[in-house]
């Protein structure tokens, strides 16, 4: 199981990974990619703009299961990586570059998971 040290994660299994002052990538860890399986599709809600915690904003379909994406965080929708539903399958060979959505949030890395404590989870 690939965890990367420099990543933030949340209990739901997504990464983020700071790309500015408040900006983040986020994507699915290789964790999520194995439980969903191949993965065949990917929905966005339409929704843009500000999302808040727990809010879904899309859905990941593979052979095993269905992933729900909810926010980590209030945030703000920067950019769609539009790209990505185009050959979702490419998660599964590299969940890590592979991301969803640039969001915009004013939050502290103490309110996700560090490398350490997500590895306890996944175990």
């Amino acid at each position: 199981m690939i965890v990367l040290k420099n990543f933030y994660y949340t209990e739901n299994h997504l990464w983020l990974r700071k790309i500015g002052i408040y900006d983040f990538c986020i994507g699915i860890t290789d964790f999520a990619q194995k439980e969903i399986g191949e993965i065949h599709l990917i929905e966005f809600n339409e929704k843009q703009g500000v999302i808040r915690k727990g809010e879904s904003w899309g859905s990941v379909y593979g052979i095993n299961k269905t992933f729900q994406l909810i926010a980590p965080c209030d945030c703000k929708i920067i950019e769609v990586n539009q790209n990505i539903t185009i050959k979702p399958s490419h998660i599964n060979t590299d969940p890590y570059n592979c991301w969803f959505f640039i969001l915009s949030a004013n939050i502290s890395a103490g309110e996700f998971l560090t490398y350490k404590e997500y590895t306890q989870i996944i175990k």
